[in-house]
């Protein structure tokens, strides 16, 4: 059966090494960034571009994308001092980056004034446009396509989608991604170990397919994805 989607926080926050390697080296550093989506009572407020102690994806001058919608970016800096917002939110800005919060993520668990986060793992600048993916974890082995399928089939499953609002995350992750005009996609690897955490098995193999909301109603039904592409982990890093 599949591992249980991580909590967020720096489950997700972590950059994996071997995909920043590839991006990076291919792109470009300035090209990758990670986008955070803040929200207040499901309205989006601002798409967050985060440099903090555990992850230094984001910086001041990076690429990303433009919202369609017109929601505002900022960037957020928890390592320099004083801390940043730029361009300044002052209604947010002593919130977010009160000094007791090393990062926002610990801004959301400590207030109860309606604030949430969803955040899109990889985003990076692709010739004139961008692309992106959603990283999720198996600790079961996609030994074959069939079994890799059959196991994405039962995300469902997963305590995250047990909620009244079932994959609500994974919906405004897509959400976003669209109004960002990111070509983004869900990418399922397998781990080593079962932790949280765990790294990523390097020689194993890959599913992964196009996050819209099509994909995420059947995933939510126990059905498989549609036009997903199967192929070994240095494959899919390769074609980045």
């Amino acid at each position: 059966m599949s591992q249980a989607v991580p909590t967020y926080g720096f489950a997700t926050g972590k950059p994996e090494k071997p995909i920043v390697d590839a991006i990076v080296k291919k792109y470009g550093a300035q090209a990758l960034s990670w986008p955070i989506v803040l929200s207040k009572d499901d309205a989006t407020l601002a798409y967050l571009y985060e440099r903090n102690a555990k992850n230094q994806i984001n910086t001041a001058g990076d690429d990303r994308p433009k919202s369609a919608s017109g929601v505002p970016s900022r960037f957020l800096d928890y390592t320099s001092t004083p801390r940043v917002m730029d361009p300044s939110m002052p209604e947010l800005e002593n919130k977010l980056l009160a000094t007791r919060f090393p990062n926002s993520y610990d801004f959301i668990l400590a207030q109860n004034e309606g604030y949430s986060t969803v955040d899109l793992d990889y985003v990076w600048k692709a010739g004139e446009g961008f692309q992106g993916f959603e990283l999720t974890t198996f600790f079961t082995d996609f030994s074959s396509e069939m079994e890799a399928k059959r196991l994405v089939s039962m995300m469902n499953r997963r305590p995250s989608w047990q909620g009244k609002d079932g994959a609500h995350a994974l919906h405004k992750i897509a959400a976003a991604a669209a109004d960002l005009n990111v070509d983004f996609k869900l990418v399922c690897v397998n781990t080593i170990g079962k932790g949280i955490g765990s790294p990523l098995k390097t020689n194993g193999n890959v599913l992964y397919f196009s996050l819209t909301k099509q994909q995420i109603d059947r995933l939510s039904k126990g059905k498989e994805p549609e036009n997903a592409v199967f192929c070994s982990f240095q494959q899919f890093l390769s074609g980045l």
